[in-house]
């Protein structure tokens, strides 16, 4: 029981969680491949979702009469959260915008080997069960197993906010009287609509932007608020 408790909190801490409910039913996004607000959009409830697959293991949402059976069936409702992530950002993939090309095809692919991770966080945890259950298990094998795969999703993480930083290059438009990358190809109403929804997912904290010891999916959210927000930059005038 004590290595399960040890197990249980090491995956806690692998997954890096915060607390919030899903965010509803996954639908298709509305695609307009050449368009980088619609991408933005799409990115943006990517996040949502990333937020919520997290949140699926939350030790606050966890009972501790069941937290192993909780904790797998969380990780299997947050795989099916990583693959609606993946659904929102995958068809801009073969965008001719190359921004939006590279940040879709880099989180897509991010969202896919969590999708990945995820697979083997249930096999491994569950072999651990089976193996608590027969005998006396080697926590040093088994903490060896969890903080490989701990090390894998960080990677993971990380990677997602390049990608993000990717699509901030589809949203910065040049300046005619300047010459300089410094205004956005977004409308007011399409810019506000973007921040509410980062706002809305992760809490005021993305407003301050990139900021250290920020969990890595907020991070990758305040990187988005950071250059959509930006009050230095004029917006698109609407048409």
């Amino acid at each position: 029981m004590a290595l399960q408790a040890k197990v249980v909190m090491f995956v806690f801490a692998v997954l890096s969680l915060t607390a919030r409910p899903s965010v509803g039913l996954c639908l298709p996004p509305t695609v307009e491949r050449e368009s980088p607000y619609y991408y933005i959009v799409s990115l943006s409830d990517a996040l949502a979702w990333a937020k919520s697959g997290l949140d699926r293991t939350d030790p606050a949402n966890l009972g501790s009469a069941s937290a192993d059976y909780d904790l797998l069936l969380g990780l299997r409702l947050a795989k099916v959260d990583f693959q609606c992530a993946e659904s929102q950002v995958s068809p801009y993939a073969t965008s001719s915008n190359k921004a939006v090309k590279v940040s879709a095809g880099g989180a897509a692919d991010v969202f896919a080997r969590v999708i990945g991770l995820h697979d083997r966080s249930i096999s491994q945890y569950a072999a651990l069960l089976d193996s608590a259950a027969a005998g006396p298990v080697k926590p040093g094998t088994a903490l060896q197993q969890l903080s490989e795969l701990g090390a894998a999703y960080d990677e993971q993480w990380k990677r997602l906010i390049t990608a993000v930083i990717a699509s901030t290059y589809s949203v910065v438009d040049v300046e005619p009287s300047t010459g300089l990358m410094s205004r956005l190809a977004l409308t007011a109403a399409e810019r506000d609509a973007v921040l509410k929804k980062l706002v809305s997912t992760f809490g005021p904290e993305v407003m301050k932007g990139l900021q250290p010891g920020q969990a890595l999916l907020t991070s990758a959210a305040s990187a988005l608020y950071q250059v959509v927000g930006d009050p230095k930059r004029k917006v698109r005038e609407s048409k």
